[in-house]
């Protein structure tokens, strides 16, 4: 060990504990939270049509065609989502509104998975909810697999029928992993908080008292500035001629077969996260935090 290598151990090694956490917060954390700009005015509480012109669309931004069927916003102040078919998973692609937001945050959405005639969708793997992303500078014609970065969590039907859950999933470089949990049908609040390279999912029924945490994610990989918004996807068990070939599922849109999603979101709102001095350098994904004390801190 040279003696310049030396003496740096020895200083780190004299910090405070906290202050040793704080150096290895790892990447994606924000050099100094108090310093960012607030971010509450990229919210949409949808009473205003025309504030559609705000978030900008995946597949506009990307190049992709859209996988939607209707857009809008209604009465009622509600912003209502059709997707035709589409999937969020590994490398395949769906609807996507988005902010771009830097730094840490807090996302929260009211959001309910409908079919079109009925209180749940009749076809499977049929959500909606929130959505975080690293932007990719590619597009439709230069798009190659094996390079998507997100999570989410949203709520509606997934592989069973009749039963709503809540999906919470992260994808690393293509590769997606997945919880479903068991919820009510109806209205949920759905909420991603970041901070620094952790990224916690809570969630809570219409008419519960509290909040639940759902999902710890770690994703040290994804950069300062990301993608947020709301995403929706119905109908992936329609077209398995297209399971093997994600850039023919992406550059497809499939208008002619029965989806059966009608998303509703009632808002959308962005915060700045407010970390509790106990939990300041801690890695909030490790399970030793216990869940009481992150909805506490985050979802209280």
């Amino acid at each position: 060990m040279s003696r310049s290598i030396f003496i740096l151990c020895l200083l780190f090694l004299s910090l405070p504990l906290a202050a040793q956490r704080r150096v290895v917060a790892g990447p994606g954390a924000s050099a100094n939270p108090g310093a960012l700009p607030p971010i509450t005015s990229l919210g949409d509480e949808f009473d205003d049509p025309a504030s559609l012109g705000r978030w900008t669309s995946h597949g506009a931004a990307e190049g992709w065609p859209e996988m939607i069927r209707s857009l809008g916003i209604g009465g009622g102040g509600v912003l209502r989502l059709e997707p035709t078919v589409s999937g969020w998973y590994a490398d395949f692609r769906g609807p996507f509104l988005f902010q771009e937001v830097t730094g840490d945050f807090v996302a929260t959405t009211r959001v309910r998975a409908r079919g079109k005639s009925g209180d749940l969708p009749s076809v499977t793997w049929s959500l909606a909810g929130l959505m975080v992303r690293e932007p990719r500078a590619t597009t439709a014609q230069t798009w190659e697999p094996r390079a998507e970065n997100w999570l989410f969590a949203t709520t509606g039907v997934a592989g069973q029928a009749g039963q709503p859950v809540i999906e919470t999933k992260t994808t690393v470089n293509g590769r997606s992993a997945l919880n479903l949990h068991p919820v009510p049908a109806g209205w949920m609040e759905l909420r991603i908080v970041r901070v620094r390279a952790d990224f916690l999912v809570f969630a809570r029924a219409e008419g519960a008292a509290q909040w639940t945490l759902q999902e710890r994610f770690h994703r040290p990989d994804l950069p300062p500035t990301l993608q947020v918004g709301v995403n929706a996807y119905s109908g992936w068990d329609l077209v398995p001629e297209l399971w093997n070939d994600a850039a023919a599922f992406n550059r497809t849109v499939i208008a002619d077969r029965a989806t059966d999603l009608a998303a509703e979101f009632d808002y959308v709102r962005f915060d700045r996260p407010r970390v509790p001095d106990a939990l300041r350098g801690v890695r909030l994904s490790d399970y030793r935090v216990p869940a009481a004390d992150l909805v506490a801190a985050f979802a209280p």
